[in-house]
């Protein structure tokens, strides 16, 4: 499976972008606690939408296969909620929407940065693999977990449309 498109979040495509955010991190519960991202409502998310870039990628059918979010926070573009549904991985979607996002990035901003949980190995070699290096680690931080985030200076992105 390697076709998608990557656009906008709709809101109504809301209920089946949670159901696919969803389903991506379920996979992960049987190494950490997974509720924080399995358990968003269509109104925590709707209420997101106004301040935050959120993207999905579409299979050919229509199909949630991944989504992103990015925002501006004080001069950071700070990525978040990387997804893509365990039938689509391993296709280059996670690398599409980490350059797509970055592209969407404000020209104000002076940095790029995104974090995952030190243990999940992929997205450590995914960030590293686009350019992105440690910037922090916050150790014990989410149930016991190892956060480590990464850095990716912005004149290093795809060009934005900001």
């Amino acid at each position: 499976m390697s076709e998608w498109r990557i656009s906008a979040l709709e809101e109504s495509d809301l209920p089946a972008f949670l159901e696919g955010q969803a389903r991506a991190f379920t996979s992960h519960d049987k190494l950490f606690e997974v509720s924080v991202w399995t358990q968003e409502s269509v109104e925590e998310c709707r209420s997101e939408m106004p301040h935050t870039r959120i993207l999905v990628a579409k299979g050919p059918d229509g199909e949630i296969l991944g989504g992103i979010r990015g925002r501006d926070v004080e001069g950071v573009w700070v990525i978040r909620k990387l997804f893509v549904v365990p039938e689509a991985r391993k296709n280059g979607l996670g690398t599409a929407l980490m350059e797509r996002i970055e592209g969407e990035a404000p020209s104000s901003c002076h940095k790029l940065s995104v974090c995952t949980m030190l243990i999940l190995g992929e997205n450590v070699r995914l960030f590293l693999g686009l350019g992105y290096f440690p910037d922090f680690l916050m150790p014990d931080h989410y149930n016991h977990l190892h956060l480590i985030c990464f850095r990716k200076d912005p004149s290093q992105r795809p060009s934005s449309r900001h």
